[in-house]
């Protein structure tokens, strides 16, 4: 996407209804940070002798996730949960047809740089068990009297059925798989349909909670971005998708991540190699549909080289992990990455 002229006019007259200006205000020092689904930019808006730092997220077109995230982070930051402030957010812009979002740009750095570009064990296990309190906390948090009450979710009757939540979590990859044949897949989702785990508890979840949504400031406090994922449900998904993010960079942090989720949570962690499985269902879908049908869930050419290129390990280690879990083989995947 193209920082055009028409852009910065648009971004301007849209941040001076926030941050009222005497006097003639400028946009600068765009930078891309790294995603594709939704591109991220860091940029400076300038105005009455002050910068303010900013970050500008735009989704897809006909997404209601620049709405959702807003609405999301407003309610997480009345509520004293670490995120960043969102300051406005825009349905479509005239000059891109896209909604976008606007928020704080918070200073520090990704967690998983401060962990693996440190050559310190004791600062990286430092970081790694801040990240797992970290999400002890989000789940820990009270969203039956506190945030449902301004965000509606969907909760699900888990006492009537325990298994509702790994069933909706299946529903719509197993109608994609069905509808478009592909073949690799329907082995894994039986799998996963014959071995369903029970849901105990409802916690709030970030979705997609891993390092790179996690930023640690100059003073050690950790920060939590990206939140359009929110939802209620086992807090084994969040914990799974962590460790799948983060192993795939080529360290294995199973055991770790585990004992302790265990140590500050007081629970015990039990069937989290399902869970590894459940959560990377919906971003094996993508690779699927990236790599034979667009239309299935969205992708573009821009989402298929992600998985092939700058994700390739990541997406490498999807299959690696289906097969020793599981012992079933994703014959097209390894093909594409081969």
């Amino acid at each position: 996407m193209e920082i055009s002229k028409d852009l910065k006019d648009e971004l301007i007259t849209e941040l001076t209804k926030v941050f009222p200006s005497s006097e003639t205000s400028t946009v600068d020092k765009f930078h891309k940070l790294q995603g594709a689904d939704t591109e991220t930019f860091s940029f400076s808006f300038n105005t009455n002798n002050h910068t303010i730092p900013l970050i500008l997220r735009v989704y897809r077109r006909n997404s209601n996730r620049a709405k959702i995230e807003f609405s999301i982070l407003s309610a997480l930051k009345s509520r004293g949960i670490s995120v960043p402030s969102p300051y406005l957010w825009k349905k479509n812009s005239e000059t891109l047809s896209r909604s976008f979002l606007i928020m704080e740009q918070i200073p520090g750095k990704l967690l998983s740089d401060y962990i693996f570009h440190s050559n310190s064990d004791k600062l990286k296990m430092e970081g790694i068990t801040m990240f797992i309190r970290e999400m002890v906390h989000i789940h820990n948090y009270d969203w039956r009297n506190e945030l449902n009450n301004s965000f509606s979710f969907n909760i699900l009757d888990i006492k009537s059925n325990p298994y509702v939540y790994v069933y909706n979590l299946i529903s719509f990859p197993k109608r994609m798989t069905s509808l478009h044949n592909i073949n690799d897949l329907k082995p894994l989702i039986d799998w996963l349909d014959d071995n369903k785990v029970k849901t105990e508890n409802l916690s709030l979840l970030h979705g997609d909670y891993h390092m790179n949504n996690v930023i640690i400031t100059p003073q050690k406090k950790l920060v939590v971005i990206d939140w359009a994922d929110i939802k209620l449900g086992d807090f084994r998904h969040d914990l799974a998708f962590a460790i799948v993010a983060t192993s795939s960079a080529g360290t294995d942090v199973q055991e770790t991540f585990v004992d302790l989720y265990q140590t500050y949570s007081d629970l015990q962690v039990t069937n989290i190699e399902y869970f590894l499985i459940l959560s990377i269902l919906h971003n094996l879908l993508r690779c699927y549909s990236a790599l034979l049908n667009p239309q299935i869930t969205g992708e573009t050419e821009i989402t298929k080289k992600m998985f092939l290129t700058t994700y390739r390990s990541y997406t490498t280690y999807l299959a690696k992990i289906v097969k020793n879990i599981t012992g079933l083989r994703l014959p097209i995947l390894e093909e594409a990455l081969s």
